[in-house]
């Protein structure tokens, strides 16, 4: 008999400019710009986020990052919200600035995925 274990990682999506592509890939960590929003959203499926980045208003946005992250961390920080649920089919989340020191503890891995 097999026994079935929980997943530990989970993969989320980011769209992003090319400033925050390059900040990213070369530091592995995530970070609000000070006076924004304070949150960063991510897609919870790859077609989903290259739906939303191929959009005309979003002509700013050259690329999207793959995160492998922990599981257990974005289910206790992450707010699983349904931001433009017409694009966002699966879903999304939201990671505030405050726990985002706590997320980028927990990657495992950011890739370079379009």
């Amino acid at each position: 008999m097999t026994i079935a274990t929980p997943k530990d990682t989970m993969f989320l999506y980011r769209a992003m400019s090319d400033i925050e592509f390059f900040k990213v890939i070369q530091s592995k960590r995530f970070a609000c710009l000070p006076g924004g929003v304070g949150v960063k959203y991510f897609g919870l499926n790859f077609q989903d986020t290259l739906n939303f980045a191929d959009m005309v208003i979003n002509k700013n946005i050259v690329a999207i990052v793959e995160v492998e992250v922990s599981c257990e961390i974005v289910n206790k920080i992450g707010d699983f919200v349904n931001v433009d649920p017409f694009l966002f089919k699966h879903g999304t989340v939201e990671i505030w600035e405050t726990d985002l020191n706590k997320f980028n503890d927990a990657i495992v891995s950011v890739t370079h995925k379009f």
